[in-house]
């Protein structure tokens, strides 16, 4: 039982033992007013990039920041200006220009007081971060997809409370809203936890869909909202204290009700029509995307043949234990009384036996013993030649390595820049004029701000509803779609493959998750044939993620066909989907 035991935790850690996310952080500053990487930044940088593993699923964060002299749309472009400069070096050793992120924060998160020189100089720089990933499964790579989605917050229930999630959901609790299982009013702390589900990939990784039984649905936006004691007890909002809650909303959309849902798969209409209003809140006009293209970088893939192993410790053999005689003739059979001589006889029998035995075990523990000694003395020298080995191979792989970038990377490299140039010109045209509407649009908030005597104004939509349920709620509408006008998409795929397959549309904010039918082959519910619709589903090979996306065909089953991916690239993906957005 205890070997049983053992080997199962063996495995569980052997599991864990697989999932690698590193994190590498790095700081990079910049003389006043300038965004041109000084010598010290660039050896910076290089140091940085020689201890990293630049293949697999990685990406790098560049987050641009600088002090507070000067005016805020200066220091805005110039925190912008300082993380491309960044962004120019890595692409310029060897990384792939569609894995970095680019952020900029001007003068708003200080990392140091900008009341003296020294800390002014702390202020001036950008913000590093490269992450690696691998992934045990399909479920891990799921959770990584999940994360930032779900948050929590714990707030005090005897006064009224506002929650504000990361995508800009706000829920409103008046004081004394919760009361645990027995319907007595809580007095401790609350932890709330708010899901926010509003894009696409928050839906995928929450395997959510868009459906109310056999019927269609379009989405507004989803959460899930739980909320615990200090003892980790369910809690409830009473009847007459329902929650406040406005959900943001791209456009306004007409039609909408309130869904609830247990798991978020199935939803059931409240028959609560749901209007759109303006939520007073001015947003910086979103700054223009960076351009991308789709274009297929080389993957590279290290060869592990001949990879040296490195030798086991040698393991001592276990002594056998001697057999005592009083185990034998104290222990006699049940019959002994009735042949007391004979049973004797047998017992001494028995206990020769154990001896002979004994003496072939120590025999043979003896040899053990020599060769394991001898194993010993020998061990020094093999760990000797496995290093020789291990730095020979690590020596060819790096040769391999640079071979490749040399005559694959770099001409891959050559041509994207040559097909990236025309998009850059353009990006800088939206960037100069993203400057000039951001202006005007501060200007324009600031006078309606002085004219109404308020500092919140603006126009974000947004669906507000009050609500007492505690779980997925769903601001959705009906799609009315004929039977006959209905059909089944199938995609096959290797049975072996633990995929998330999932049904996107592409002119509607719908999607439907797919699951194995009786022939193994992935099947959605039946949807509108009239609307165009693409299959995306990702999985695991060997530690990566891999993602594969077709359009779905009311004549002919999707071929899954995964390619290497990364979480990165999987977000990239899931924002070029028209009908959920981001």
């Amino acid at each position: 039982m205890a070997r049983r035991i053992l080997l199962t935790l063996c495995l569980l850690f052997a599991a864990y033992g697989f999932t690698a996310t590193t994190h590498h952080d790095l700081l990079v500053h910049f003389e006043k007013d300038e965004s041109t990487l000084t010598p010290a930044a660039t050896a910076a940088l290089d140091a940085f990039i020689a201890t990293l593993t630049i293949r697999g699923d990685y990406a790098f964060t560049v987050h641009g920041h600088t002090d507070s002299d000067g005016p805020i749309d200066y220091n805005e472009a110039l925190s912008q200006a300082r993380a491309e400069a960044v962004l120019q070096y890595l692409s310029d050793h060897g990384v792939d220009p569609q894995r970095v992120r680019i952020q900029r924060s001007g003068e708003r998160d200080p990392l140091a007081t900008n009341r003296h020189d020294e800390g002014m100089a702390q202020n001036r720089r950008v913000h590093l971060t490269f992450t690696r990933h691998s992934y045990a499964d399909t479920e891990e790579l799921r959770r990584a997809l999940m994360e930032g989605s779900v948050q929590r917050f714990t707030i005090d229930p005897t006064t009224p409370q506002v929650v504000v999630g990361s995508a800009g959901t706000q829920l409103s609790f008046a004081a004394h809203a919760f009361v645990d299982a027995s319907g007595r009013p809580v007095q401790g702390q609350v932890e709330v936890e708010l899901t926010e589900a509003v894009g696409l990939q928050a839906m995928l990784a929450h395997q959510l869909s868009t459906r109310s039984g056999s019927r269609m649905l379009e989405t507004g936006g989803m959460l899930q909202v739980r909320a615990t004691d200090a003892n980790g007890a369910d809690l409830r909002l009473q009847a007459s204290t329902p929650m406040q809650v406005s959900l943001p909303a791209s456009s306004q959309e007409a039609g909408m009700e309130l869904f609830v849902s247990n798991d978020g798969a199935d939803w059931t209409a409240t028959s609560t029509p749901l209007p759109v209003t303006k939520v007073t809140t001015w947003r910086e006009p979103p700054y223009p995307i960076r351009p991308r293209i789709a274009f297929r970088w080389p993957h590279y893939r290290e060869d592990q043949k001949g990879k040296p192993i490195k030798p086991s410790e040698p393991t001592p053999p276990r002594e056998p234990i001697a057999p005592r005689e009083e185990s034998y003739t104290r222990k006699l059979p049940w019959w002994a009384f009735l042949f007391p001589e004979r049973a004797k006889e047998r017992s001494e029998f028995v206990y020769k036996q154990a001896l002979h035995k004994f003496d072939v075990q120590r025999a043979r523990y003896e040899k053990k013993l020599a060769a394991f000694e001898l194993e010993c003395a020998n061990y020094p020298e093999r760990l000797e030649r496995y290093a020789q080995r291990k730095a020979d191979w690590e020596a060819l792989k790096k040769v391999e390595y640079d071979a490749w970038h040399t005559n694959t990377y770099l001409p891959a490299q050559t041509r994207y820049n040559a097909l990236m140039e025309p998009l850059r010109q353009r990006y800088d045209s939206l960037r100069a004029n993203y400057e000039q509407v951001r202006k005007a649009s501060m200007q324009e908030y600031v006078l309606r701000a002085d004219s109404l005597n308020s500092a919140d104004m603006g126009g974000v939509n947004a669906y507000v509803f009050s609500t007492t349920t505690l779980g997925w709620v769903n601001c959705d509408r009906f799609i009315n779609v004929p039977e006959e006008d209905k059909y089944v998409v199938v995609a096959n795929a290797p049975r072996q493959t633990d995929a998330q397959v999932f049904l996107v549309f592409d002119r509607i904010r719908s999607v439907m998750q797919m699951g194995r039918n009786t022939w193994n082959n992935y099947a959605s519910p039946s949807v509108a044939r009239a609307e165009p619709a693409t299959v995306f589903a990702y999985t695991v090979i060997d530690g990566q993620a891999h993602v594969c996306m077709r359009p779905a065909s009311p004549s002919a089953e999707v071929e899954l066909r995964f390619e290497p991916s990364s979480i990165a690239e999987i977000g990239d993906l899931l924002r070029s989907l028209a009908g959920i957005g981001s």
